[in-house]
């Protein structure tokens, strides 16, 4: 298994929510001709994510974690989640030690492996800062920050963007999780934090945060590109690529 990975076993739904899931799997195979999809184990879908509990309703593994649920109700499946670092979880299905990545995974070039395939686009993301409220419109660009320090999660697409766009004397500190970047931003140690705005399919904005966050420098990525969200899929996984991109065209995201 792979180094880091958390097993938490299958996922339990109470009576009402296996009656209303086997409902939607019914009601899925019977408009898409749902064809049988071979597994790591048969009749499970395992399943990489980067957060146990996710809950929040501002945190993208949360929307992420609703629509897998979704999907594997569709195919009719229980879920193995397997809770891993980020950095290099594109690579757990072509290593055969997951059947889906379901990390918020962009679809870079770099990220590509033989064994594993990506799924169509379910989002899209824009970078950006984020600061304490009393530094607003102290703060406006990255080449603001010269002197300052901006944390960033190692492997993230943040920290390409950090590492490309910021000037000599911007102090960049890396973290492995979401959840050590945090704590440094909430104890003081960091004057901005990278991060993302998430987009649904048609532009619109998906809320990733209340009132009391500030993000500032939105920008693309990539100028004038969009920096696409995937799924990574095993390739011996039988029919299970098929089965999300249909899935994906007919289910909104998010949930």
């Amino acid at each position: 298994m792979h180094q880091g990975v958390t097993y938490m076993g299958p996922m339990k739904l109470a009576t009402g929510q296996r009656i209303a899931f086997a409902c939607i799997a019914l009601f899925g195979a019977s408009f898409t001709g749902a064809q049988e999809i071979e597994t790591l184990e048969p009749g499970v879908i395992t399943v990489a994510v980067t957060r146990a509990n996710a809950t929040d309703p501002y945190d993208s593994q949360t929307w992420i974690r609703e629509y897998v649920e979704l999907f594997a109700a569709d195919i009719g499946l229980e879920i193995e989640w397997l809770v891993v670092p980020f950095n290099e979880s594109w690579l757990l299905a072509s290593n055969d030690d997951v059947d889906l990545v379901a990390t918020n995974v962009a679809n870079f070039p770099d990220r590509a492996s033989e064994g594993a395939s990506w799924s169509s686009a379910f989002m899209f993301e824009r970078r950006a800062l984020r600061i304490d409220p009393e530094d607003e419109g102290k703060y406006h660009h990255i080449d603001d920050f010269v002197g300052k320090t901006v944390g960033v999660v190692s492997g993230m697409a943040a920290e390409r963007d950090v590492d490309r766009r910021a000037p000599e004397g911007v102090v960049i500190r890396r973290a492995t999780t979401f959840e050590q970047l945090y704590e440094w931003f909430d104890n003081g140690q960091l004057d901005a934090i990278a991060e993302a705005e998430y987009y649904a399919l048609d532009d619109s904005v998906i809320p990733s945060h209340d009132g009391s966050v500030v993000l500032i420098d939105h920008h693309d990525l990539n100028p004038g590109q969009r920096e696409e969200s995937v799924f990574v899929i095993r390739d011996k996984s039988v029919g299970l690529l098929e089965a999300i991109d249909d899935f994906i065209a007919r289910t909104t995201f998010p949930p």
